[in-house]
């Protein structure tokens, strides 16, 4: 019985952790490019890296996941931002960069 109470508190600890990592992300982005809470992109929040409110990664959630590989991180950065700005991850004919600017999704080729 004590093995399941482990594992499951720390189940619950780790979903935190990843949790508040999500709001850091989300801190972070608002912060380079100085988004407000009520533009397009503020109101998206995670579904700026990721589909929806899933787990799942859109196309500039995985080139900022590569990225992070190359600089050998696992933390969301302004650098690590910066790396990607002139990909065009949704392949909409947009720079991630323009769409940032532009207040659309960089990982939603819908997102106009």
């Amino acid at each position: 019985m004590k093995h399941w109470t482990l594992l499951t508190s720390m189940a619950v600890a780790g979903l935190a952790a990843v949790a508040m990592a999500k709001v850091a992300y989300v801190a972070d982005f608002a912060s380079t490019y100085g988004t407000k809470k009520t533009s397009v992109i503020g109101k998206a929040k995670c579904a700026v890296c990721h589909v929806g409110q899933t787990a799942k990664l859109n196309p500039y959630g995985k080139d900022l996941g590569e990225a992070m590989k190359k600089e050998k991180t696992k933390v969301l950065t302004g650098s690590v931002l910066k790396k990607v700005e002139g990909l065009d991850s949704d392949k909409d004919l947009k720079s991630n960069l323009d769409e940032i600017r532009a207040d659309t999704l960089p990982g939603d080729p819908k997102s106009k």
